[in-house]
C-alpha cells in the first residue's frame, strides 16, 4: 500500500540544456503533482536555458568539468530519492551500481527505433552492441514511447519494455494558435537537428519540383552539412535557411506555415509534429518509425512511404485546399490530446506503481 509520504523522484537529466530527454525531464518536473511529489533533478553549469525555480523540484549543479561532477549528480540523486527515472544512457553502469546497492526503484524509457542508423549511433556510443543491449536491461522496468518502438525493438533486438506506453507529451501552450490560418498551401517548413539524418536532401529534391512554393528550413546540420551553402550553390531561390530558432521563433514562424515536413526514416516520436499541430500546422511524414500510430493519414496529418507519394500529396493539397484545412482544424485536437497536462497521469501512475511494488 502506498504511504501518506510525498515519493522522492530523480529525474536524470539536465532541466537547463536544449536536448530532447533533458527537456521531457523539465516538462515532468513542472507537471508532477507536487502535494504526491518531490522531485530532483541536474542542471548544467554550460545550459543554455534560462531555468527558473520551481516549487517542489531541487537540483544539483554540475559544475565544470563536467566529466567529474556529472558522477556526483547522478549519485546525489540517486541517493535522495525513491524512484529513479533514467530518459539517456549516460553512465548507466555508474548509475545501475547505485541503484543496487542502495536499493532504489528505477525506470527508464527507449525512444528511438534501433534500425540500422539507430544502432549504429547507439554503437558509437556505447561501444559495442552487447553494451548496447545491457544498458537497456539495468533497470527495474523499461518503457517505450511508441507501441510500434515496443514491437520493433522487441523483435530486432530482444529488448523487452513494459505493455504499458509511456507517450511524451509537449507543452501546448507554447504554440497553440487556433486561428483558422491555414487557406491554400504556399509556406512549407521542416525543422531539425541532424539535417541530414531527417532527410534534408528529400526536402530539397521537393522544393527542386515544387518551384511555385516556398520552402523553409530551421535547424542545425550539426558541422555535417552547410545548408545556405548548398542552397547558394544549387540556386533554390524558393528556398530560405533561418538558421536554429528557439521556441519563440519558431512559434511566430508557424503562424505563416501551412505545411509540416519530416522526411526522417529513423524516429521514435517526433515531438516537433505535435508543436507544429498546436498551431494548426499539419505534418507530412515517412511511414517508417510507426507515424501511423498519433497521426491519422488524411485526417490530421500526412503519412506515406516514398518520396514519389509527398510529391503527390503536396500536388493533392495545392489542388484541394479544403483537405488541407480540414488537416489543420484537427492537428489541434491531436496536439490537445498529447499535452503534459493530460499525459503526466499515466506517468504518475507508472511511478507509483514501480513505488509500490
Amino acid at each position: 500500500m502506498m504511504s501518506d509520504k510525498k515519493i522522492r523522484i530523480f529525474l536524470g537529466g539536465y532541466v537547463n540544456l536544449t536536448n530532447a530527454q533533458n527537456l521531457n525531464c523539465l516538462a515532468i518536473a513542472n507537471h508532477l503533482d507536487k502535494e504526491r511529489f518531490t522531485v530532483y533533478t541536474l542542471t548544467l553549469f554550460s545550459g543554455n536555458i534560462d531555468y527558473k525555480p520551481i516549487k517542489g523540484v531541487e537540483t544539483f549543479k554540475c559544475f565544470n568539468p563536467h566529466r567529474i561532477s556529472k558522477y556526483l549528480g547522478y549519485l546525489w540523486g540517486i541517493f535522495k530519492c525513491d524512484v529513479a527515472y533514467f530518459p539517456k544512457r549516460e553512465i548507466y553502469s555508474w548509475n545501475s551500481f547505485w541503484i543496487k546497492l542502495l536499493n532504489k526503484k528505477s525506470f527508464a524509457t527507449i525512444e528511438g527505433i534501433l534500425d540500422d542508423i539507430g544502432i549504429k549511433n547507439a554503437i558509437e556510443a556505447s561501444g559495442s552492441y552487447d553494451k548496447v543491449l545491457k544498458s537497456y536491461r539495468q533497470y527495474h522496468k523499461l518503457y517505450s514511447i511508441t507501441n510500434y518502438l515496443n514491437t520493433y525493438n522487441r523483435e530486432a533486438h530482444s529488448i523487452v519494455s513494459e505493455t504499458k506506453t509511456l507517450y511524451l507529451g509537449t507543452n501546448i501552450e507554447a504554440f497553440l494558435y487556433e486561428e483558422n490560418h491555414v487557406r491554400h498551401l504556399k509556406n512549407i517548413l521542416m525543422i531539425g537537428n541532424e539535417l541530414i539524418r531527417k532527410g534534408v536532401y528529400d526536402y530539397l529534391e521537393i522544393a527542386k519540383q515544387m518551384p511555385s512554393l516556398n520552402f523553409f528550413i530551421a535547424g542545425s546540420g550539426n558541422g555535417k552539412i552547410d545548408v545556405q551553402q548548398i542552397i547558394d550553390d544549387e540556386n533554390y531561390s524558393n528556398v530560405t535557411y533561418l538558421g536554429t530558432i528557439n521556441r519563440d521563433e519558431l512559434s511566430n514562424k508557424l503562424k505563416n506555415i501551412d505545411l509540416h515536413i519530416l522526411p526522417s526514416r529513423s524516429e521514435g516520436f517526433p515531438k516537433v509534429t505535435l508543436e507544429t499541430a498546436a498551431s494548426g500546422v499539419p505534418s507530412l511524414l515517412y511511414s517508417d518509425y510507426g507515424a501511423n500510430e498519433w497521426i491519422t493519414n488524411n485526417h490530421d496529418g500526412f503519412v506515406v512511404d516514398t518520396l514519389e507519394q509527398m510529391i503527390e500529396t503536396i500536388t493533392h493539397l495545392q489542388e484541394n485546399p479544403e483537405l488541407l484545412q480540414l488537416n489543420s482544424k484537427n492537428a489541434i485536437a491531436l496536439a490537445k490530446r498529447f499535452d503534459w497536462s493530460i499525459l503526466i497521469k499515466d506517468w504518475e501512475e507508472e511511478i507509483l506503481k514501480l513505488y509500490n511494488s
